[in-house]
């Protein structure tokens, strides 16, 4: 999947970088809506989009961080709770482009519950696992699964881990700030 999200940005950059290019030449007679060249360059844009994760592979990224950052924080690894947290956003950044009538609901989300004034940041800040855990605890209930329901899918409720991920080392004494 990561060859299939390189090559599809990978492309985009090159359109990007191509209409970029276009645009700094001299002046030319505009092609007219409808012609060969911008039914061409309609296609390749769909083609992008079309190649792109869309939300199901995005939060499935989402919600596998999203475990990763409470046994992160549970076993006092702060640095990795808070990289977590950074890495959602991530994952759900390709969504502008695929679904971008979706985007801008997640970026609430994201705000309001992850971003750097929410009671998840503030509690990993202060390195504080009873606070983070009633946050993670409240973003779910209160975030995640009515948004689930609210967008047809009461079918997806978010519940928290029963063990963590063996693939990380969720022990490791961290400070939120040592994540760069």
């Amino acid at each position: 999947m990561t060859g299939k999200i390189f090559r599809a940005a990978a492309l985009l950059l090159a359109v990007a970088f191509l209409a970029a290019g276009c645009a700094q030449q001299a002046p030319q007679t505009p092609v007219p809506t409808g012609t060969t060249a911008t039914a061409d360059l309609t296609k390749t844009v769909d083609d992008v989009k079309g190649a792109l994760y869309k939300f199901g592979p995005s939060m499935r990224g989402v919600s596998d961080s999203f475990d990763n950052m409470y046994f992160a924080a549970k076993g006092g690894n702060w640095a990795l709770a808070a990289y977590m947290g950074d890495i959602m956003g991530d994952y759900m950044e390709v969504t502008k482009v695929s679904k971008p009538g979706l985007y801008p609901q997640w970026d609430s989300f994201y705000k309001a519950n992850l971003g750097d004034n929410s009671a998840l940041r503030k509690a990993i800040a202060a390195g504080d696992f009873s606070a983070f855990d009633k946050a993670y605890t409240d973003t779910m209930n209160n975030g995640c699964n009515p948004c689930h329901a609210g967008n047809g899918f009461k079918f997806i409720r978010k519940i928290k881990a029963a063990a963590p991920e063996a693939n990380l080392d969720y022990s490791v004494k961290s400070n939120a700030s040592e994540n760069k």
